[in-house]
This record gives structure tokens, sequence and C-alpha cells, in this order.
């Protein structure tokens, strides 16, 4: 870390302690994972990881109550943050904004995550674990298959929740200049949920006129959506995504989970994952299965052991430096 991000930060603690004693309602969150294995792009057979179940990050929010139901919210949020070494390198570019809400809704102005993040992330049942996720390895992320799961200059609108429905639009600024070289398309997605008791329903979609900020011209995208559905038994759940990729040079795919609960402190799961469209022969049929397997010690505590495992096709594709990964770890959440 710099000398000036370490200023900086000196500077931001102290005001946010400061304002936490006269205001109850700022937080300081974050979550640490730690754990031993390999990833698909170690070349090492066995490392300290970080990240690999749950990101590591730490931030801060809250919000001020203006009356009549009226509120001011804001959210502080880093990761880039590397348990096995303490190094920190990305500032708050995870989550920067700040927001009103009330019965209207709720509006976001940042840097924050995309609709599709917020809506149908649900639909991967590890809680898109980085490290080892199915869909992720395959580029079918749940929260972020549609361009990134976060875009800057964001100003984002979310419904109230009305009978267990709730919608998303964002648009983001390029910010660039027309007609320079660098001149950059905004960014438009819209997502959509809807629960009743153990069904969750979900859809995403992102118009190819304003598809991921990419350069004014390029042919690698078209009008991208993601659709989601999960069921929770009682005895397990079982969840069904199919993504159709923004960008052509990923292609379409879909994939299926199941997790079940053993006993109080246990879950257990499942998910594969399979590119069934795309331009070339030697990517179409790409496929991933992940295994995992959760302890809970405590709410806020527990181990993990996750495994995950990629065709040839799709370990070439990837450009992955092995065809398997596996690590097991511990997550604990403050």
């Amino acid at each position: 870390m710099s000398k000036q991000m370490k200023a900086a930060l000196a500077v931001f603690l102290a005001a946010v302690a400061g304002g936490a004693a006269a205001q109850s309602n700022v937080v300081i969150y974050g979550t640490i994972d730690t754990g031993l294995g390999r990833t698909y792009t170690d070349a090492a057979n066995a490392n300290m990881v970080t990240s690999y179940d749950s990101t590591t990050l730490f931030g801060f929010r809250g919000s001020e109550d203006l009356g009549n139901g009226l509120k001011v919210n804001f959210q502080l949020e880093a990761d880039g943050v590397k348990s096995d070494t303490g190094d920190w390198s990305n500032g708050f570019r995870r989550q920067s904004w700040v927001g009103l809400s009330g019965s209207f809704g709720e509006v976001m102005m940042g840097r924050t995550t995309t609709p599709q993040n917020r809506l149908m992330g649900t639909f991967d049942l590890n809680n898109t674990a980085d490290g080892s996720s199915a869909l992720k390895v395959l580029g079918l992320a749940a929260n972020g298959s549609l361009t990134s799961s976060r875009q800057d200059n964001q100003i984002q609108y979310a419904t109230p929740k009305l009978g267990g429905f709730q919608a998303r639009v964002a648009y983001g600024f390029s910010e660039t200049v027309s007609g320079s070289a660098t001149e950059k398309k905004d960014f438009l997605q819209l997502a959509a949920n809807y629960q009743l008791n153990g069904l969750t329903l979900g859809a995403a979609f992102q118009p190819k006129s304003q598809s991921a900020q990419s350069a004014v011209g390029t042919t690698d995208n078209r009008n991208g959506f993601a659709l989601g559905a999960k069921y929770n038994f009682g005895i397990l759940e079982a969840s069904a995504l199919y993504t159709r990729n923004e960008k052509t040079s990923e292609g379409d795919g879909w994939g299926l989970g199941i997790a079940a609960p053993i006993g109080k402190a246990v879950r257990v799961g499942a998910q594969y994952a399979r590119i069934t469209k795309h331009s070339s022969n030697a990517v179409k049929g790409s496929n991933a299965v992940e295994l995992f397997a959760d302890y809970a010690l405590s709410k806020r505590t527990s181990f993990y052991a996750n495994y995950g495992r990629v065709n040839s096709k799709a370990e070439t594709w990837k450009k992955l430096q092995r065809n398997n990964t596996l690590a097991v770890g511990i997550t604990h959440k403050f």
C-alpha cells in the first residue's frame, strides 16, 4: 500500500470513528477468507489462498433518517485484501455510493453492484465462490455474466418489494469524449426477481446498444440475458440458470445445482455448468463441475471444503494451468 493510500485511509478511519460515536447506524463490517489449496490458475500444487470461497473485504455502511420515511444511505467497500499477506491495493473499488430510499424504492449513485449481481447471484448455490464456481470458470457467473458484476458511474433504481416482486434498472455513464479513439458506450441493465414461499424466479437483460461500456464500433457484443429458477424443498434446494452472454466470444450456457443441509451445521452441494452454443466447435461442450461443503461453527464463522473440475475443452479455452481446483479453509464475518 502506498504512503498516500495509508494516509488517506487513516484520515477516513478517524472520520468514520468520530461519526460512529455520534451515529449508531454507521457499521464497520467485513469478511476474511483464508485457506489451503490450489486454483485453476495456480502452477504450484499447494498454496495459501485468500478469497477462495468468499471475497475477503471490509467496508462501511450507514444511513440517516431524514423523516417522513426518507433515508439517505451510503456504502464504501474494499476488496483486494490479501489475508495471507495483509496487502491491500484496490481502494474502495468494490462499492462507493450514496443514495436515497423511501416508499418509492431506492436510488443509488456511484460505483456499485449491477442489477444482475443483486438479484441473480442467488441462483449459484455456493454463493458464487470465486475459486471453485462451475458457472464462473465458464463465464456464466450468476452474479455477473452480463459485463462485470460492478460498474462505475451508475444511477441505479430499485422498486419496493411488491408481493415478492422487485425490479432494478441501472444506467452508467461512460465518461469518455464523443468521437475520440477511446469513446465507449454508456451502460444499461435491467433485472427482476419474484419470490413466493420456496420458489425464486429471476431474469436480467442487457441490450447490445449499450453493452458493457465497450468501445464504440466493437462487434463482440449482442443482447444478453440470464434466466434463473430456484426452489427450496426443505430437505434440499435446487437451482437452474441459463445465460446468453452479452459477448459473442463467451457463448450461451446453463447450470444446475443442488444443496442440502445435514443437521443444523453442515451443508453440502454440487453444481454443473455447460456451454451449449458457441461460434467455435472447440469451445462448445465445455463443462465444469463443483462440489462443496460448509460446516458452521457459528452464525459468522464456518469451515469450507470445495472441489472443481473442467473438461479439456474448457481448460484449453480458458487457458487454465490445470483442470481441477480444491481448497479447505475458514471464513469469518464481522
